[in-house]
């Protein structure tokens, strides 16, 4: 499984408003501020953060000292609940997710294997909160 750019981008940029958040007093951080530190696009960065408000992962402020920040504490938002809101499909492979993807699903031995790494896949997901990734990100150490 490939995480898309999206989702990479997701994560990445929600470790900013974490970070203010937690240090910040969960200032309103603008899409500007975190495309220029990330070397991101901004137009990009709007369309996920549309799908990340959509999701209540995220709301904004309007007006000069507006921006986006996060509806509740990093440690309460799992990689799970980020990936699945701004990935388009989810899982190592379609049949998991998608039944009518294959009509070989209701006797393929293989497709279990796939269910299998979808579920421990989804539980280090689960076990992962957005607090994590973004003292790692800000640390600037990798595991």
């Amino acid at each position: 499984m490939q995480i898309s750019t999206k989702g990479r981008y997701a994560i990445r940029s929600l470790t900013h408003l974490a970070y203010s958040f937690i240090k910040n007093n969960n200032k309103p951080v603008t899409i500007k501020e975190i495309s220029e530190k990330e070397g991101l696009s901004n137009r990009y960065m709007e369309n996920i953060f549309v799908k990340l408000r959509k999701a209540g992962i995220i709301t904004s402020l309007k007006g000069e000292k507006g921006g986006f920040y996060l509806t509740r504490e990093p440690s309460k938002i799992t990689l799970y609940e980020i990936l699945k809101d701004a990935e388009k499909h989810f899982s190592p492979s379609a049949c998991v997710t998608n039944k009518k993807y294959c009509d070989r699903v209701s006797f393929c031995g293989i497709r279990k294997i796939w269910q299998k790494l979808d579920d421990k896949i989804k539980e280090f997901l689960e076990e992962t909160t957005l607090e994590d990734v973004m003292l790692l990100h800000f640390s600037g150490k990798n595991k």
